[in-house]
């Protein structure tokens, strides 16, 4: 991994007709990555990257919460992603 700490926040966030909103946050703690949905038009595809998991670049494999500090270093690397994004929180 880089030298930087994987975050303990992240945002997923969706464009809507005016703007992109936050529309779940992923939250890594000792227990590992928990996911929190704040707007249920999109809570279906948070928690397809949540329970699939996404891919890391950097490893070239997906990675799930399972494995947290991964999972999240991989939710903060750029994406071409038009719709939706993924941002620090912390």
């Amino acid at each position: 991994m880089s030298d930087a700490p994987p975050p303990r926040a992240m945002g997923f966030y969706a464009l809507t007709e005016k703007r992109m909103v936050k529309a779940a946050v992923f939250l890594r703690g000792d227990e590992g990555v928990t996911l929190e949905v704040l707007d249920e038009r999109w809570e279906s595809l948070a928690r397809k990257y949540f329970t699939e998991g996404i891919l890391s670049y950097r490893l070239g494999v997906i990675v799930t919460p399972a494995q947290p500090a991964e999972f999240m270093a991989a939710l903060t690397e750029p994406r071409n992603m038009t719709y939706y994004a993924f941002r620090r929180e912390q």
